[in-house]
């Protein structure tokens, strides 16, 4: 968890807003077909940058100036020989280790710091960037949001009229997640050729389109998920592989620049999987190495740590706990927290957990005919105050009242010596001393994740020969401890 806080509304009202428009036909930039179209571009552009401020806020962004720029200036290159150069053009790196990259409307373009590590050259990144282009160039986001618009504007109600909801927003249905959307198959195929005519115009060479596409669909037969992260947000059109070497042997173009000592030589360094200094879990205990607490949640809860709080959910799912961060004092908080509408105090007190300063309370929220019930602890830890709070139906509070109030007792200071020093795994770019195999390689330059894991971020399948002086990426560091 970043533990940013983000606001939530802008971006929803924006959406009520553009729906609105009068204009429903246009023309696609991109494609030059006809497309519907209720937001205008001025629209679109607002949508983005409110969006691409709450993701810098809660998602973070990687910590490192120089790979941001470099990431920045392939963008840029892409977005100039695009339909669209005249777009506020921005590509970051968010702090987060899926393997997954998204757009934002008008302008905004992320990769997760995740993918980063699994690229190979400058090509496989420009193909990806490329790729996430011609969702804004064609205008996805704005067709789907007029196609959805009552849909939208139903749901966009429910938390612009009712702000109290606004700490429930992630598990109700509203709010940050408003903003990424799902792209359809159709859309999938339109980006992937458009990200083949933008990064060919640059000159690089479009066989990084089927590496990168190469790694991906392995990375989902290796992922043992249902729907990995990137097939979350870009539903598989088919054979991507097979129609990207269509479309290299359709048009011609050959060779061009890949630039791969360039891009791993960038990388080096770049840290590898999550990364515990944003807080993990030890089983059901959380723990927070650079803010130096923790907490455990209730035994047998499935537990997230989301860029923007530490979700725990009962296994019934009829039950939510979540941590985040307040803003003052507890006492500050709490008048903040039970000052919303609809929200109703039905008790509280000052205390101390663990010797730390605290206010615990138990409330009721109403929106509409739905009715939640539940307990809040504001609890000062150092600069920083935190609500943990726990929340279910009326009918089920007396079950889950105990494991709400159990797990407020744990919150502490993080004292053990091992857990406050965890490091990151991280990438180490080497040089091959010597011609090897890629099970040599994998052998003789150990990491600290699984041979599959090695042989994937290199696009190996594990039978190739590799000459001296090849540069390789493995993994070093311990990362978090497991249990």
């Amino acid at each position: 968890m970043h533990w940013r806080q983000i606001a939530t509304g802008n971006a929803q009202a924006l959406l009520l807003a553009g729906s609105l428009s009068l204009s429903a036909c246009a023309i696609n930039p991109a494609t030059g077909g006809r497309m519907l179209s209720l937001v205008s571009e001025g629209q679109e552009i607002s949508m983005g940058q409110e969006a691409a401020a709450q993701v810098d806020a809660a998602m973070g962004l990687y910590d490192s100036p120089d790979l941001q720029s470099y990431v920045d200036s392939i963008g840029q290159g892409l977005a100039a020989v695009s339909e669209r150069p005249e777009l506020p053009w921005s590509f970051k790196i968010v702090d987060d280790p899926v393997i997954n990259a998204f757009a934002l409307p008008g302008g905004p373009v992320y990769v997760a710091r995740g993918l980063m590590t699994y690229f190979n050259s400058e090509a496989e990144l420009a193909s990806v960037l490329g790729h996430e282009l011609g969702h804004i160039t064609a205008r996805h986001s704005v067709e789907q949001i007029s196609r959805a618009q009552l849909a939208q504007i139903g749901l966009v109600a429910g938390t612009v009229i009712v702000p109290e909801l606004a700490p429930f927003a992630d598990v109700l249905g509203g709010g940050f997640g408003l903003l990424f959307l799902k792209f359809g198959r159709d859309d999938e195929r339109e980006s992937d050729l458009l990200g083949f005519r933008y990064m060919t115009r640059l000159g690089y060479d479009p066989q990084g389109a089927v590496d990168m596409f190469s790694i991906l669909e392995r990375q989902r037969e290796d992922s043992g998920r249902s729907v990995p992260e990137w097939q979350s947000t870009h539903p598989n059109p088919g054979n991507r592989v097979a129609a990207a070497e269509q479309r290299i042997a359709e048009s011609g173009v050959s060779g061009g620049i890949v630039r791969r000592d360039e891009y791993l030589r960038r990388v080096d360094g770049i840290v590898f999987g999550p990364d515990p200094r944003q807080g993990f879990f030890l089983g059901s205990l959380f723990l927070h190495p650079d803010l130096e607490f923790q907490v455990a949640f209730p035994e047998g809860w499935e537990t997230q740590n989301a860029p923007q709080a530490v979700l725990a959910q009962a296994p019934d799912e009829d039950a939510i706990m979540q941590l985040t961060l307040a803003e003052g004092t507890p006492d500050e908080a709490a008048r903040e927290f039970f000052a919303q509408r609809s929200v109703t105090r039905t008790g509280a007190r000052s205390r101390r957990v663990n010797g730390l300063r605290a206010v615990q309370a138990t409330f009721r929220a109403t929106a509409g005919r739905r009715t939640l019930e539940g307990e809040v602890l504001f609890v000062r830890h150092r600069d920083h105050t935190y609500q943990l709070l726990g929340y279910t139906t009326p009918s089920r509070m007396g079950r889950y009242a105990v494991a709400f109030e159990g797990s407020f007792e744990t919150f502490a200071a993080l004292t053990d010596r091992r857990m406050l020093g965890v490091e990151p795994r991280r990438l180490e770019i080497v040089t091959l001393r010597s011609a090897m195999s890629a099970e040599e390689f994998v052998e003789r330059y150990p990491s600290t994740v699984p041979r599959e894991a090695v042989l994937l971020m290199n696009g190996l399948q594990g039978g190739e020969n590799l000459e001296a002086g090849r540069l390789m990426k493995r993994v070093v560091g311990e990362g978090a401890p497991e249990g």
